[in-house]
């Protein structure tokens, strides 16, 4: 699918609403926020060592849909951001197969934010399988506050993306994200992510 064709088509009780925008919710424990990301399944495919990097390369001969992700890791309050949070990312190759024992690890990368809490990583937009709409993997872990979180990225537009399914809370939504055109003339899209403060 043409880049140009593909991005129009994808086009408990609060108590008061914290600087960063989000409520504040108040618990046994104290104050909470409602900005954490929702999480997802792993599934069966994660897979351990992937080599450092922030570019996957694609494959010749396909029509990708080449696709830079970009993002700001935060913490608990939903402001303070988070560097050297190490980053897992994996989806499918254009083939719908996940690379599980090949030296390449097509398709997986780790990543880390920087110090300003962002990261980046450059892919393509993987196709969808089964009943499963097109969707990115991630893993992440701050530092020892924060739990890890394991989470998708999704495309609007998706006609597989379905209420009751891949849609359940209010925070999934914010993670099936509009396609942009970047300053370099890449679709791109943001997804900026929200740990979860350790309970114990």
């Amino acid at each position: 699918m043409e880049r140009r064709t593909f991005i129009k088509m994808a086009g408990i009780s609060a108590a008061a609403i914290s600087s960063s925008g989000f409520t504040l919710i108040k618990t046994e424990e104290g104050f909470s926020t409602d900005c954490s990301t929702s999480t997802d399944m792993l599934g069966p495919f994660f897979r351990e060592g992937a080599p450092e990097r922030q570019i996957i390369p694609p494959f010749d001969g396909s029509d990708e849909v080449p696709l830079k992700v970009v993002g700001t890791i935060y913490g608990a309050d939903c402001k303070s951001i988070i560097s050297e949070a190490e980053i897992d990312i994996w989806h499918c190759d254009h083939q719908k197969v996940y690379d599980m024992d090949s030296a390449e690890f097509r398709c997986r990368a780790k990543l880390h934010s920087d110090e300003h809490g962002q990261y980046w990583f450059q892919t393509y937009v993987p196709p969808p399988y089964g009943g499963r709409p097109k969707h990115i993997h991630y893993l992440i872990h701050g530092d020892s506050r924060y739990d890890a979180l394991v989470t998708q990225l999704y495309f609007r537009g998706d006609k597989r993306i379905k209420p009751n399914n891949w849609i359940k809370y209010p925070w999934d939504e914010k993670r099936i994200l509009e396609v942009y055109t970047n300053e370099e003339g890449m679709a791109e899209v943001r997804l900026d992510l929200y740990l979860r403060k350790k309970t114990s």
